[in-house]
């Protein structure tokens, strides 16, 4: 939510559709998250260390293929990390304390998830028994959650009263992807050699107790999620904000056995490898999605969008549609392009069942464009 009223910040002040000025945060906050892990790491774990975790960090697969997206990702991981920094380090003031509270604040606002890490923040003080800085700490927390609420409050209300939550479904093999993801995948060689060096590191810092809190978190509310709530949406990248902590794992590591700093860095390069021949390539079929709108209004044909397509859409300078969010608006078209397939997903199964002709437009994830 916090992307799109930034986006929506800029396009009222500037009316620019320029991609690389919408792209512009999401890129700095990722860039910010490397700097600011590498360090804060090197710091504390010396300068192989932390250069080792930092390589993770910009070369890992997932950190790279979603910050680099007009998303919230990467904005999440920066303010959390920089929120956790924060609250580990320096004296607590009142505008530290605002600080804090509104980088927590806002990376709940960027991504809802992002809030395990006020959680963990919340569970360390418990388990110190330290109440003095329970109650200093308290107002902070108290502005992060009032930010993620101002932030997310009215898009939950809307799926609440008009649209309906959407029904359970179980992601197959979520728990053993989401650990892959967050140590390489898709390169099978940065998975091997990063997830040895993050196991080592759960040796070399098994003392930390903030280390296992997080650890145990993570894993109960990924198992929580995966086997009891089963939101009908569930992927690794939302917890995307969990690689600066394995950076920290990895960092721990390195300091207790050196050699292990190529064994990262060789972990990077292969993960770099594996992401250099579609690096370029549109994750979607954005462009030729535009271009498929402007040739069918062209023909005089009724073309439609699925709610929230429009948005995505906008950008490209796409006209000539109709947006359809029912059932009962598609009798109105005679073609649909579904630019997000797990958009409107009631609406979307009836055009996939009522536009028998399809033709996809290829991308990471393909438009697909429904005629009768």
């Amino acid at each position: 939510m916090l992307i799109s009223l930034v986006s929506h910040v800029i396009y009222s002040l500037t009316g620019t559709r320029s991609e690389v000025v919408y792209r512009l945060l999401p890129a700095l906050a990722a860039g910010g998250t490397v700097g600011v892990a590498t360090a804060v790491l090197a710091r504390r774990f010396g300068v192989a260390a932390g250069v080792s975790a930092g390589l993770f960090v910009a070369t890992n697969p997932m950190f790279v293929e979603n910050c680099r997206d007009l998303r919230g990702y990467s904005v999440a991981a920066f303010c959390g990390l920089v929120a956790t920094v924060l609250f580990f380090e320096g004296r607590w003031t009142r505008w530290r304390l605002a600080l804090y509270g509104a980088l927590l604040g806002l990376a709940i606002a960027a991504h809802a998830y992002a809030g395990l890490v006020l959680v963990v923040h919340v569970l360390w003080v418990i388990a110190r028994r330290s109440w003095p800085d329970l109650r200093t700490l308290a107002p902070a927390w108290l502005l992060a959650v009032l930010i993620a609420v101002v932030a997310n409050g009215y898009i939950l209300w809307v799926d609440l009263t008009q649209h309906g939550f959407l029904p359970k479904q179980f992601t197959d093999g979520f728990g053993s992807d989401l650990l892959f993801y967050l140590v390489g995948a898709r390169s099978l060689l940065a998975i091997g050699l990063w997830l040895s060096a993050a196991g080592l590191g759960l040796w070399a810092l098994r003392r930390e107790r903030l280390m296992w809190i997080a650890v145990a978190l993570v894993a109960v509310t990924a198992a929580a999620l995966w086997l009891v709530i089963e939101p009908y949406y569930l992927y690794p990248r939302f917890f995307i904000f969990v690689i600066p902590g394995v950076a920290f794992l990895i960092a721990g590591a390195v300091q207790r056995w050196k050699v292990l700093a190529p064994v990262v860095v060789l972990g990077a390069l292969a993960a770099a490898y594996s992401q250099a021949a579609g690096y370029t390539d549109d994750p979607l079929a954005l462009r030729q999605a535009a271009a498929a709108v402007r040739a069918g209004d062209a023909a005089g044909t009724r073309v439609c969008l699925i709610h929230s397509d429009e948005q995505v859409l906008g950008a490209y300078q796409a006209s000539g549609f109709t947006v359809v969010d029912s059932n009962g608006q598609l009798s109105q078209c005679d073609e649909v392009v579904v630019v997000s397939w797990a958009i409107e997903i009631p609406v979307r199964d009836e055009a996939a069942a009522e536009f028998p002709s399809r033709t996809l437009l290829p991308a990471a994830y393909p438009t697909v464009v429904l005629r009768r």
